[in-house]
């Protein structure tokens, strides 16, 4: 029995790195309201000394991104997926604007950007 006879499709590249990204987020989310002052209290982190609500509302912001790369992995939705990459982008050159730690969460989001598009490329044409 294969697993298209189930109904079930086996994911591509993508979808198995967005579902990645969107635990990553909710790991995150879940972490950042259970725990906003000790997110806040992190040294050498980019939310050092930031309000603790501030941390949490940052954590709500999470939980749903974390829910829409989840739905979009599990639907498969590429059109999504590839939606998210000038955001991935985006948020790098914000967020290295803004220096000191954010610099590393600006190349952490490049980097996540560079490969969801190396997937895309690897489900589209490898």
């Amino acid at each position: 029995m294969t697993m298209q006879n189930i109904g079930l499709r086996t994911p591509g590249v993508l979808s198995v790195v967005f579902g990645a990204q969107g635990a990553f987020l909710l790991a995150n989310a879940v972490y950042t309201l259970a725990y906003p002052s000790a997110a806040s209290n992190l040294s050498d982190s980019p939310l050092a000394g930031v309000p603790s609500h501030t941390v949490r509302c940052i954590g709500v912001t999470s939980l749903s991104t974390a829910m829409i790369y989840a739905i979009a992995s599990y639907q498969r939705n590429i059109p999504m997926m590839v939606a998210s990459l000038p955001g991935r982008f985006f948020a790098g050159y914000v967020f290295y604007q803004n220096g000191g730690a954010w610099t590393r969460v600006a190349v952490f989001e490049v980097c996540m950007g560079l490969v969801n598009a190396a997937a895309l490329v690897w489900d589209l044409y490898i």
